[in-house]
């Protein structure tokens, strides 16, 4: 158990007024002792990822014609993000239309010509090798119509890339270049989206953990991912309201560092979670028992271990021995001796004894912690 040992009493003395006059009662402080789920939490270090990231680039060349977003936005999926200037474009369209127009006519001109020289084949007025050469005439114009065509989808699909749109939803930073500026393949990203509706978190398991978790599945006491309770505190100190699930366990130890790297998935609605961010992380069971929680305060230690004194009937107190188990934010889970709903003393304990009458006040009862 973590925290400072409670106080080791050894003798209590007490003074009496001048004149030999009872000294009035000791005024103390008291709790109400509050039941609680209680689990000791595994604290990691991680740092938020995203799942989804994109950098848009330019697929074909041209001046920028558009920027049509403002860095930091949220876009969705489709949204229109740059517009290239298509006019060559559109002219490299209109020349493949043009070109599978003209091979598509010389085609038909070859295939009349193949029909003709069949016929006068038939009546054997031409020979075989003229026939063949008049298929094979046929056979390329045939032939230059599928590249024509094929040449007509390229420019199409080039045409289309102008306006480039984004792949994903998410927040989009700042754009690289601005309009009038020559873009391309070559030119780098344009602009980053990242996804931030869900986002990962990475940390790192210590060895011995990994060795216990192995140990207790090889048991048959296998760890259920969804047994566990996941949440995280942020750099101001606040906890994040939203509980997460483990991903995924590598299945490998880093030799340089001795953990194994772990990722945990959060749902990131209102966007708090940005990539890059560190966070602490807390695992803890979801169905961890109820104990009776009790201030550190409230709790004194002699030769026979450790005691609190309960507020009574008339306001008098009276010793309770307990035994602790794990620490709860500024308190104590008590396994033995209470069952939740005692008034416990918890300032001005040193100058009690056994049946004595107090003055109480009530305090504020110990909070729920990490």
């Amino acid at each position: 158990m973590g925290g400072a040992e409670p106080p080791f009493i050894s003798s209590i003395s007490f003074a009496q007024q001048p004149g030999g006059r009872q000294a009035p009662p000791p005024a103390v402080v008291v709790e109400k002792i509050e039941v609680q789920q209680v689990s000791t939490p595994v604290q990691f270090t991680g740092r938020v990822e995203a799942i989804e990231a994109v950098d848009i680039r330019a697929r074909v060349t041209g001046f920028l014609h558009s920027v049509d977003f403002n860095g930091g936005q949220a876009v969705k999926a489709g949204e229109t993000l740059f517009e290239i200037e298509p006019d060559q474009l559109n002219a490299l369209v209109a020349s493949a239309r043009a070109q599978v127009a003209r091979a598509e006519a010389t085609r038909i001109s070859a295939e009349r010509s193949l029909a003709r020289n069949r016929d006068l084949f038939a009546r054997r007025t031409i020979s075989q090798a003229a026939l063949d050469e008049v298929q094979a005439a046929f056979d390329v114009a045939a032939a230059d119509v599928q590249v024509a065509q094929a040449s007509l989808t390229t420019a199409e699909l080039n045409l289309s890339y102008a306006r480039i749109t984004a792949p994903i939803s998410g927040n989009i930073g700042r754009a690289t270049f601005t309009t009038g500026n020559l873009v391309g393949s070559d030119s780098g990203a344009l602009a980053r989206i990242v996804g931030l509706d869900t986002v990962r978190v990475a940390f790192a398991v210590t060895e011995g953990l990994l060795v216990t978790i192995r140990q207790q599945e090889a048991s048959g006491s296998n760890v259920d991912p969804s047994m566990l309770k996941l949440s995280l505190r942020l750099a101001n100190g606040t906890d994040y309201d939203t509980p997460g699930r483990i991903e995924f366990i590598e299945n490998e130890i880093d030799p340089q560092t001795g953990t194994v790297a772990a990722r945990a998935v959060f749902p990131n609605p209102r966007h708090i979670l940005l990539p890059g961010q560190f966070v602490t992380l807390y695992v803890r069971e979801k169905d961890a028992p109820r104990l009776p929680v009790v201030p550190q305060t409230a709790v004194l230690q002699d030769r026979e271990g450790r005691f609190v004194y309960l507020l009574g009937k008339s306001n008098t107190v009276s010793q309770r021995r307990i035994d602790t188990g794990a620490r709860v934010d500024n308190g104590w889970a008590v396994t033995i001796g209470l069952s939740g709903g005692e008034q416990v003393v918890v300032q001005g304990i040193q100058r009690l004894v056994e049946g004595m009458t107090v003055q109480p006040s009530q305090g504020q009862p110990v909070g729920d912690g990490q």
